[in-house]
């Protein structure tokens, strides 16, 4: 007797979802000619990741070499198998026409033409024929995305903050959307692969668990400048001839919400402030004179410097709240790292056009500085490991300009161009976008830099954005984003105008570092419990070998030719 078996998806058909019991993770061995990136490809992940669960793997490493890659079972709804004899179901107890026609994706009318007896009523035990051949599009489609249909107030916005989508990936998925988003329009999301991977990024995301009962005990050292106020409060300036004043001042407003929004959500927090007065005699003066034994954590001084003394003379931990060039040689165990080394921005700009590269023309663009040669053949070695590479030319300056006849010879009009600048010099970086202006026209040129600094001032966006404009950034503020607009509209009502860059800056460091030592035993258990993103920072922190913690959370920027500004994968 002939048996069809029918699967069908429990995801799409009903309200109750069983997953297998498999392993996350399983052993895969290397064929010869695979590379990290190929596997990674193969199995729905960057190649960032794979390497992540193979630390130590060589990016070509050797055929037979036993890796770790994600199981691809793991986390697929369980299906059930319906037997069908002589291609009839037969109809169990308690279930209706309307629940028959659900489960296997068709209509009551088509299953009623395929069973005339169906107009006395369904009855257990009865064989029906299913119509196979008339099974939906859209189940078909719900064993593969996710599945949205369009109700009243759906806006494209909406949708893809609410799955985390991107518009063009939207687009690409849903043509019909160019013509605009239409009430019961049934919309592909994302791939149920997609699904997957985000349930194992999951785990590297922060989650608050907090403990209620602790008190934190918090120190801010920041440069106040106490001692150089009269007793006249007409005398204290907040203008801007004292810049020193105004960063302190604006990020302790910062800190200051931070503690007060974590309080709202009942948190106890006692906090303690020291004027260092940017002076080295009176920050050992308040070590000396402290006992920090009991402390959670200290945020400041402002100084890198200064940050890393305090952290070789006190115990608790010591937050080093803003960027300085010599953080990178600077360390101590109890010393924290808050803004990303530049070889963060390096190596994460190289991991992306690794992962994307597919034969493309690469041009690199540096300056005449002698300290940048290093920096530069260091990336060049990088770009020649990318698999089937085919080209890569370095263009220097002469006496500050590029000359335009030389650039074009190393553009390849057959094939995409990929320009890197690897300079922050404002000549250098002019010099090369002067070049691409003559060319972005006819030729298929994109544009990457390590950063996007000050040698960018005076460079227009949307020129930038017809070259699709790739950088790295440890910092990158979504207005549209809800959170965002809710922490500019308390600044404002509490402090009579828009928060700048280092109150945004006191905000993050403050509240990320406290929500993690109150969930947490401790800040540096807290520290480790993965990636999270305030208003405008990514704090994503690892432990050095020896020495800091160091946080490694960049933002990928791009540029587009409609204006927009996306935040890479």
């Amino acid at each position: 007797m002939k048996k069809i078996q029918f699967l069908l998806l429990f995801l799409f058909f009903s309200t109750t979802i069983l997953f297998a019991q498999q392993k996350k993770y399983i052993s895969y061995t290397v064929k010869e000619g695979e590379t990290l990136k190929s596997i990674a490809k193969e199995y729905n992940l960057s190649k960032r990741d794979l390497k992540k669960l193979n630390p130590g793997v060589d990016t070509k490493p050797e055929p037979s070499t036993i890796i770790i890659v994600p199981n691809k079972n793991f986390g697929q709804p369980v299906v059930e198998i319906i037997e069908v004899d002589d291609d009839l179901y037969t109809v169990q107890p308690k279930e209706t026409l309307y629940g028959i026609s659900k489960k296997f994706g068709i209509t009551i009318d088509e299953l009623k033409a395929a069973n005339t007896k169906l107009e006395n009523g369904v009855k257990i035990g009865m064989k029906l024929v299913i119509p196979r051949q008339n099974i939906s599009t859209e189940v078909k489609d719900s064993i593969n995305y996710v599945l949205h249909t369009v109700i009243k107030d759906d806006t494209v916005y909406n949708l893809t903050k609410r799955y985390e989508v991107t518009s063009e990936k939207l687009l690409k998925l849903n043509p019909k959307l160019s013509e605009g988003l239409k009430l019961g329009m049934l919309l592909k999301i994302k791939p149920i692969e997609v699904l997957r991977e985000e349930v194992e990024e999951e785990i590297n995301v922060f989650k608050e668990e907090l403990n209620f009962n602790k008190e934190l005990k918090v120190v801010l050292m920041l440069p106040y400048q106490l001692n150089k106020l009269t007793d006249s409060i007409r005398d204290i300036s907040f203008g801007k001839s004292n810049s020193l004043l105004n960063i302190a001042t604006d990020f302790h407003l910062g800190a200051e919400m931070a503690i007060d929004s974590l309080r709202r959500k009942g948190l106890k927090i006692r906090v303690e402030y020291f004027d260092t007065e940017r002076s080295e005699y009176k920050l050992q003066l308040i070590v000396n004179k402290n006992n920090f034994n009991a402390t959670d954590v200290v945020i400041g001084p402002l100084y890198f410097e200064s940050a890393h003394w305090v952290s070789k003379r006190i115990k608790a931990p010591v937050i080093a709240p803003v960027f300085s060039n010599k953080q990178a040689e600077l360390s101590a165990d109890n010393l924290i790292q808050s803004s990303p080394n530049m070889d963060v921005y390096e190596e994460r700009l190289l991991d992306y056009m690794d992962e994307i590269y597919e034969g493309e023309n690469i041009i690199v663009i540096n300056d005449e500085n002698p300290e940048n040669q290093t920096k530069l053949w260091r990336i060049v070695n990088k770009l020649k490991t990318f698999d089937s590479i085919q080209n890569i030319v370095v263009v220097k300056p002469e006496k500050g300009f590029i000359n335009i006849g030389k650039f074009k010879t190393k553009l390849n009009l057959a094939v995409k161009n990929w320009v890197l600048i690897i300079s922050d010099d404002n000549i250098t970086t002019a010099a090369a976008i002067n070049n691409l202006k003559t060319y972005v026209e006819d030729i298929d040129i994109s544009l990457f830099a390590l950063n996007k600094g000050s040698d960018f001032d005076n460079i227009d966006n949307s020129f930038l954005g017809k070259l699709n404009f790739v950088f790295p950034t440890s910092e990158f503020i979504d207005i549209n984003d809800f959170k965002v607009q809710q922490f500019y509209k308390k600044y404002k009502s509490k402090n009579f105008a828009l928060p700048s860059k280092y109150a945004i800056r006191g905000f993050d460091v403050t509240f990320d570092a406290l929500i993690r030592a109150a969930s947490a035993e401790n800040l540096e258990e807290g520290l480790k419990l993965g990636k999270s993103n305030r208003i405008a920072s990514m704090f994503d922190y690892n432990k050095k070998m020896v020495g800091s913690f160091e946080n490694r959370g960049v933002f990928l920027i791009q540029y587009t030719k409609d204006l927009n500004t996306i935040v890479l994968e």
